[in-house]
């Protein structure tokens, strides 16, 4: 471990300036210095973001949740049952230390050091909560720490939200996802790789890769649509998501209980050092939940779901069907053959922002064409433009070596950012 030299003090107390927010940008672009303001429109920023703009679409929903496939019963009936000592136990111990607590200022190692005086009555309190339909404080409380981004920092939207939960509810949450985990892989699409046991994102990166390669080489038209998501895990709306839950056959047992986690939920803007009132959170999944991952897999999956169906996307030599996605969490990728697949395309995610109050935004969304197009490339929506050199996808340039060398930029400027501290 590093020793607390003035180097490091000095390098921590750089940080704590920079996290503190002198002005900010007021909604309609003024400056705003008065800190009690300032503190307002911080506030104002997030609990508007977290304000549910669902409105129940019978029919559109269930033009996007019908034919779903279905959980099977073995795996509804071990998602069942109250909780037990040794899932939580399980679930504490695979944990890391030295994170920041949540709002109770209880740690990891506090519970590893008391679990055998802590445990049952843990384990009562979670099961009673669920059974009763309502979570303490502890547990639906969180604190929201704002981070610098890139960009200027007096718009709020260049400071990074991170979350900081409770380590009882990350214990409680960590044991159900557990039991979901064994169950999301009969759901979700082998297409999207995130938060599947056994699914890496180091797939989508190869099969990007491979599909660019034997379509240049083989002379192949082939489109790419990468789809900016705009907040895509704040904008996860609950009735939404457990509407989509019943669809795929998830027992009404266990979404009760997921439903439990997130009744009456709110979060605590930590702001210049100090706490501002809490404001009551309505949409989104949780940060630092072990079962967000999968709750927005599960969310995103009925798009995914008819882009599948609808669009005839890629037909390679040797490939057994056709290719239509490559998805990490919300980082979609979709192949496109020519004007038709690019027009239901639209169609569909405008016809799903309308069902889910999920929001795509085309004017960050990126498309990489390959091949010669002699009929001319599809017109793309909201004036965006197809590249021909490459592309960057989960970190990764992909393309021709022009860009696939960026790759190696990167890593020289951070291995000389290293040096030169």
């Amino acid at each position: 471990m590093d020793a607390p030299t003035s180097f490091f003090f000095g390098l921590e107390k750089k940080n704590g300036q920079r996290r503190v927010i002198h002005s900010l940008l007021s909604g309609t672009g003024q400056e705003i210095t008065e800190p009690s303001q300032i503190r307002r429109r911080a506030v104002s920023f997030y609990s508007t973001l977290y304000t549910s703009e669902y409105e129940e679409g019978e029919t559109l929903s269930e033009g996007f949740c019908n034919g779903l496939p279905q959980v099977s019963e073995e795996a509804n009936s071990q998602l069942e049952g109250p909780l037990t000592i040794q899932e939580l136990q399980t679930a504490l111990q695979g944990m890391q230390g030295r994170r920041a607590p949540g709002i109770d200022g209880l740690s990891v190692e506090f519970y590893k050091a008391y679990w055998d005086v802590l445990s049952h009555d843990l384990l009562d309190v979670f099961n009673e909560s669920l059974a009763s339909g309502s979570m303490p404080v502890s547990c639906r409380r969180a604190v929201i720490t704002l981070l610098p981004k890139k960009g200027n920092l007096q718009d709020i939207k260049n400071w990074r939200p991170v979350s900081l939960l409770c380590v009882d509810y990350k214990i409680l949450s960590k044991a159900l996802a557990t039991r979901l985990g064994k169950a999301v892989e009969q759901v979700i699409h082998r297409d999207q790789t995130y938060c599947v046991p056994g699914r890496s994102m180091v797939d989508n990166v190869h099969l990007i890769r491979d599909v660019l390669e034997v379509s240049s080489s083989l002379g192949i038209n082939t489109g790419l649509i990468s789809l900016d998501q705009e907040k895509a895990f704040d904008r996860v709306e609950h009735s939404f998501l457990w509407k989509v839950m019943e669809k795929f056959g998830f027992s009404a047992g266990f979404i009760a209980k997921i439903k439990v986690l997130y009744n009456k939920i709110e979060s605590v803007l930590k702001f210049n050092g100090g706490l501002c009132a809490p404001f009551r959170v309505c949409r989104g999944v949780r940060q630092g939940c072990a079962l967000s991952g999968m709750l927005y897999a599960l969310s995103l999956e009925p798009l995914l779901s008819k882009i599948r169906s609808k669009l005839q996307g890629l037909f390679l030599p040797g490939l057994n069907g056709n290719m239509v996605l490559s998805v990490y969490a919300d980082d979609v990728v979709v192949f496109v053959r020519d004007q038709k697949d690019t027009d239901i395309l639209v169609d569909i995610v405008r016809d799903f922002s309308s069902a889910s109050a999920a929001r795509v935004n085309w004017k960050k969304s990126e498309a990489l064409a390959v091949g010669e197009w002699s009929g001319g490339l599809p017109v793309l929506p909201q004036s965006m433009v197809w590249k021909k050199d490459g592309f960057k996808y989960l970190g990764v340039f992909l393309g021709k070596e022009i860009v696939v060398l960026k790759n190696w930029e990167d890593v020289i400027e951070k291995i000389e950012g290293k040096l030169s501290k």
